[in-house]
């Protein structure tokens, strides 16, 4: 099954901005360091914090599984082609992608009530260097202006969307703080 320029664009962003994080042009273990402690940092959680420790092992986990998916046992490098790779069944959620998932609506659920709001949303994509305006807008766009609720539910249903769908009237499109990808494949 081939993936369409759309999808393409869209884990070519994910990549770009949310993994390769010191951006070498792969995924190294290195990165998911740089993020922790990137996030936690916005958090003002100290690596002497029992959070600051959570988030690292979420992330060693997630380096992990996704390394033996890549089938990196002697190279450390992820390439984006190989990334892109680990999306070709849309249909399923994988283990490194659950562990993702969770993780990412953990963090951004910063209240710890179940629920990301709009400041919630637009901290963390910040700190990824998503421009603050377009993440607020993304989020007005797939929460209904704020009228549905973006509980752990509706963050799976929009996460299917994003990663599974070629429709670009997909909400779930929106979920990483972009509104288009026209300029991602340039």
């Amino acid at each position: 099954m081939s993936i369409s320029e759309f999808r393409l664009a869209k884990l070519t962003y994910v990549f770009e901005r949310f993994f390769d994080t010191d951006k070498s042009g792969t995924i190294e273990k290195e990165d998911f360091y740089l993020s922790v402690k990137q996030l936690c940092k916005v958090r003002g959680w100290p690596e002497s914090d029992p959070r600051f420790k959570k988030v690292q092992d979420s992330f060693l986990k997630m380096w992990d599984v996704l390394r033996k998916r890549c089938y990196k046992e002697d190279n450390e490098k992820i390439t984006p082609e190989e990334f892109v790779q680990l999306w070709r069944n849309p249909d399923k959620i994988d283990e490194w992608e659950r562990v993702y998932m969770d993780l990412m609506f953990e963090l951004q659920d910063t209240s710890g009530d179940g629920v990301i709001d709009e400041d919630e949303f637009a901290s963390v994509c910040e700190t990824f260097g998503v421009d603050c305006a377009e993440a607020r807008q993304a989020f007005q766009t797939f929460s209904c202006r704020g009228h549905v609720d973006v509980d752990m539910k509706y963050y799976e249903k929009l996460w299917k969307e994003y990663f599974g769908s070629d429709d670009p009237a997909s909400f779930g499109n929106y979920m990483f703080g972009k509104i288009s990808f026209a300029d991602v494949l340039q």
